[in-house]
């Protein structure tokens, strides 16, 4: 089975540019109640996934106010954890390796544009459909 059965293309993916302000992610993370988005540059490439504790971090490390959050480009906050990607010929097992240690995976072509994403709710929800479906078979 091809990945690709399980993506959200990337133009129905809420995501930053690099060039955003940490306000401005914050006011989209709070808008769309995501914990994280991915990060693409101008060129459409995948550079990142920021979270919510990077920027909590972040923010906690530093005098907070205005000022700072629309100033401050969201490529300058570190981020703890590098999210996986997945390439269009990634296989289904390795996916779901990925997806149990983060809430979706990037999916990136060989030039690193990103393509959209995979969300773990989406393939767990395949897996739930067929197991249910094996399971009503055995009992017919």
């Amino acid at each position: 089975m091809n990945i690709l059965f399980f993506i959200t293309p990337k133009s129905d993916v809420v995501s930053v540019k690099d060039t955003d302000s940490v306000m401005q992610v914050l006011k989209i993370l709070k808008k769309h109640k995501y914990t994280s988005v991915p990060i693409i540059n101008d060129d459409g490439n995948y550079v990142g996934t920021i979270k919510e504790g990077d920027l909590l971090w972040f923010l906690e490390a530093r005098h907070v106010d205005n000022n700072l959050l629309n100033n401050t480009n969201i490529m300058q906050v570190p981020m703890r954890y590098r999210n996986e990607t997945a390439k269009i010929d990634t296989n289904v097992e390795e996916l779901f390796n990925v997806l149990i240690h983060q809430n979706f995976v990037p999916v990136i072509d060989d030039s690193n544009i990103f393509i959209g994403i995979i969300k773990r709710r989406d393939a767990l929800q395949y897996a739930y459909n067929i197991i249910s479906k094996e399971l009503k078979e055995e009992n017919l």
